[in-house]
């Protein structure tokens, strides 16, 4: 008995026709859905809602504030930015600088945050899953 291999020539020549077309595609759209994720931090900065940018955070965050410096579960973390959010009066945030991740290194944004008692830099890095892992703001 003589076996046939079926070999979808039809399929291969789809595949080989549009991967490189799909691929460019994909990283197309992939910034697409990282500046929506800072759109959205970004609004929860303006707005000195730290509930909502908590739902950004890894596990755990290292945040440093002008006087604390220190690494607290997500939840810790946003009682503490909520607490420091409201002792300054939050009026807004503006992102100066957005970098993309490269060779290893972390993605991060820095911006200023707007406050009533005065101009902070506030940086925040993000590992791979796009998670905030580090808050500095610094006066």
């Amino acid at each position: 008995m003589k076996r046939t291999i079926f070999i979808p020539t039809m399929l291969d020549s789809f595949n080989m026709r549009y991967t490189p077309f799909l691929a460019i595609f994909l990283a197309i759209l992939s910034p697409a859905f990282a500046t929506a994720q800072q759109s959205s931090i970004e609004s929860a900065l303006q707005k000195g809602n730290a509930t909502e940018l908590g739902t950004y955070c890894a596990k755990s965050v290292d945040r440093i504030l002008p006087e604390d410096d220190d690494t607290y579960s997500a939840a810790d973390a946003i009682t503490v930015l909520s607490d420091f959010f409201n002792k300054q009066g939050v009026k807004g945030y503006k992102r100066v600088h957005l970098n993309a991740p490269q060779e290893g290194r972390a993605n991060y944004s820095i911006g200023d945050l707007y406050t009533a008692k005065g101009t902070y830099r506030t940086t925040i890095y993000f590992d791979t899953q796009q998670k905030i892992t580090e808050i500095r703001i610094q006066k």
